[in-house]
């Protein structure tokens, strides 16, 4: 026991002179490898791209023109997104709006478009809800070097410029593939069937917009045999109601309705209650506090959701790329999107956040 206790005393002496002898090239390897690691370290640091800063500009300005009306809830969303933008990128952002008795004035429009175009900033916003009447002031905007996005209503159902009507970029929605698939929910929600009346109700017989979306219903509903009829209201709501409620009392084999905007909505909602009809559902476009109401209520079936207020912010914030980086404006699709009784109490809470 005693020698190999000795022999294990000599095989760890031993160990520890050899530990001591090397131990000088251990640490000088040590140190060595710990000087190129801090090297490697440094250059890589010089190496890794910094954060890039947009150049230096004065204060831009920017002009926003569209045809909504000053008391509909759906356009103080699309105004609100402009101009938080406004705020979070430090520019100035001059809403142009037409009156209330302008609303469905295509004239008025273009006039605030000629006068954006006047003042020469540094880029509009603008609606363009006739193929036709806006061609002159784009294609001056373009002649004057000013950047022009346009949002929410397009000369064309894609949204995509023309030479009749220049511009750099769409921010919104398809409108008429927004119908087709609100036409092909609707067959299939409400369980219409052949034969099926279906009454779409037009707000604003003159806007583009709600034309595509009726042309993209009924390209989904009459090739599967469900007639379409559209009523042509206002976007006063208590007249397109009383147009309403006249129309569905004189027929009563409607099955459905399709409206194509919240104040279209209302009309519909009120043309029921004020006939005491019971058993029409109701489908429709966009969202405000009233159709989200209706829809948590039982009221309407579903909804398309175009999220206006990121119609506003995008349509800024691109122009304010452009003007900084030079970045190209590119066309946005921001919905559609479904909202129903079934995901209104998920969503509806994010709904409430973003101004819908």
């Amino acid at each position: 026991m005693r020698l190999l206790g000795v022999a294990a005393v000599v095989v760890s002496l031993g160990a520890w002179f050899v530990g001591v002898a090397a131990g000088p090239a251990f640490a000088a390897s040590a140190h060595h490898e710990k000087s190129k690691r801090a090297n490697h370290e440094r250059s890589a640091e010089k190496k890794k791209p910094k954060s890039a800063k947009l150049p230096k500009h004065g204060k831009l300005t920017y002009y926003f023109v569209s045809h909504g009306c000053p008391t509909t809830t759906f356009w103080v969303n699309v105004w609100n997104g402009a101009e938080d933008a406004g705020k979070q990128f430090g520019v100035n952002v001059k809403i142009l709006k037409v009156t209330t008795a302008q609303c469905t004035n295509v004239s008025a429009v273009v006039t605030l478009l000629d006068t954006a175009i006047a003042a020469h900033p540094d880029g509009i916003v603008a609606t363009v809800e006739s193929p036709t009447a806006f061609s002159s002031a784009l294609k001056t905007a373009t002649h004057d070097g000013i950047p022009v996005v346009v949002m929410n209503t397009a000369p064309t159902n894609t949204g995509k410029p023309t030479a009749t009507n220049p511009y750099l970029a769409y921010i919104g929605q398809d409108n008429y593939t927004a119908g087709v698939e609100a036409g092909t929910e609707a067959i299939k929600l409400f369980h219409l069937s052949r034969g099926a009346p279906v009454v779409i109700v037009d707000h604003e017989p003159t806007n583009i917009s709600l034309t595509a979306r009726d042309k993209g219903i009924e390209a989904a509903m009459n090739p599967a045999g469900i007639p379409t009829t559209v009523v042509n209201t206002s976007t006063t709501v208590s007249s397109g109601t009383s147009v309403l409620s006249a129309y569905l009392t004189t027929h009563k084999t409607v099955k459905a309705i399709m409206e194509l905007g919240p104040t279209g909505a209302q009309q519909a909602v009120g043309a029921l209650k004020a006939d005491n009809l019971k058993g029409i559902p109701i489908g429709g476009f966009d969202l405000s506090s009233t159709v989200l109401s209706y829809i948590k209520r039982g009221l309407v079936g579903f909804t398309l959701d175009q999220q206006p207020y990121l119609q506003g912010y995008y349509s800024v914030e691109e122009l304010f790329l452009k003007s900084t980086v030079g970045a190209a404006p590119v066309t946005i699709y921001t919905g559609p999107a479904f909202l129903t009784p079934k995901n209104v109490k998920k969503l509806g809470k994010f709904v409430t956040l973003t101004g819908y």
